[in-house]
């Protein structure tokens, strides 16, 4: 399995809200949170996500990255007007820059094919075809889309995800059944990616057409690292794809193409990404791509009517909406964060 995401009890909840409260309303009275309020909410969090540290200076190191965090989440949470909010998860003792490093890859391909890895053969490749797209879709509701999964922090595999992920979708849409298939074999066989130091979801794909298909996850595990292929495992194939779509940029591609399902696609992620907790995400971001993500939907939202793309992570369900993300929809050509500008979609 992939990694799990621990849950949370009641009790730990609890102490989170009543932390929650105090900092609130240290910062709200415009002082700063003293030093035993906020190491008694960090060894909460502590607790709360199993954390430990070997020296007692790296404690107090993470103790004051945490502080920041909060002070920084607490901040931007009280600006208003903002349709999104941060919150405390389980990167709150990462600085952005160790979080990018063990979550983020270190960019992707560009279109013209630079980066270092092999573009897939672009089998397909123009206008999607024109349907007429629905207000809003939820591939999840047609139980198209499998659980949030967990790449952990010593793999930077977003790629493999994504692949497995849209793979996992259109054989559902198309067979009716629902299989989580292996991320491993894609990060130990796939020749043309770089395991858990720099993939894209196209070489996956045509990868996955050259070996016939993909196994599932309970025959082929996650472990986290790259191993040796195992051929055995990667012969069993559970799920099948004939070829693959490359879409051209713009939210109105984008929009076609997940009517018709899940879309793999790229974003920059970084700054306040890294604590989203939920609503529409509409913070700043640019388009260097360094996160691979796969498009399930779209709608707007109930109370603001801002629209949105739904998004499905692969950093479990204690971050951001139970592992999704509501990224702002705009039709533009690139998308908030570059989310229009790379996309893909296998075919059965």
């Amino acid at each position: 399995m992939a990694l799990s995401s621990g849950a949370t009890s009641g009790f730990a909840l609890i102490l989170f809200a009543c932390g929650l409260m105090s900092v609130a309303a240290a910062a709200a009275g415009g002082g700063r949170v003293d030093d035993k309020l906020m190491m008694g909410r960090f060894l909460r969090w502590q607790a709360a996500y199993n954390r430990s540290y070997a020296t007692a200076e790296e404690r107090q190191r993470r103790f004051q990255v945490y502080r920041r965090n909060m002070e920084h989440i607490e901040a931007t949470n009280r600006a208003g007007n903002l349709t999104y909010t941060l919150g405390e998860n389980q990167f709150a003792d990462l600085t952005e820059e160790e979080f990018l490093d063990m979550y983020a890859m270190k960019g992707m391909p560009s279109s013209s094919g630079r980066g270092g890895v092999r573009r897939g053969a672009g089998r397909k490749q123009g206008n999607v075809s024109a349907v007429d797209a629905p207000p809003s879709v939820d591939w999840r509701a047609k139980g198209a889309v499998t659980p949030i999964k967990n790449q952990g922090p010593s793999c930077s595999s977003c790629w493999a995800f994504v692949t497995a992920a849209t793979i996992e979708s259109i054989t559902k849409i198309k067979t009716g059944k629902l299989v989580s298939l292996s991320e491993q074999e894609l990060i130990d066989c796939d020749p043309y990616d770089g395991g858990c130091n720099l993939g894209y979801f196209v070489n996956g794909y045509q990868w996955v057409i050259e070996n016939g298909g993909l196994t599932t996850e309970a025959s082929y595990p996650y472990q986290a690292r790259r191993n040796y292929c195992s051929r055995s495992k990667a012969a069993q194939h559970a799920a099948r794809i004939s070829d693959y779509v490359q879409v051209p940029a713009g939210e109105g591609q984008l929009q076609q193409a997940v009517a018709q399902q899940p879309v793999a696609a790229a974003i920059e992620m970084g700054g306040s990404l890294q604590f989203y907790s939920g609503g529409v995400f509409s913070g700043q971001c640019g388009t260097r791509m360094n996160h691979a993500i796969t498009v399930v939907g779209y709608g707007a939202d109930a109370n603001s009517g801002l629209k949105y793309w739904l998004v499905k992570n692969s950093w479990g369900q204690s971050w951001g909406e139970r592992g999704y993300l509501r990224m702002r929809r705009d039709a533009t050509r690139s998308g908030l964060c570059g989310i229009a500008l790379d996309l893909a979609y296998p075919v059965v």
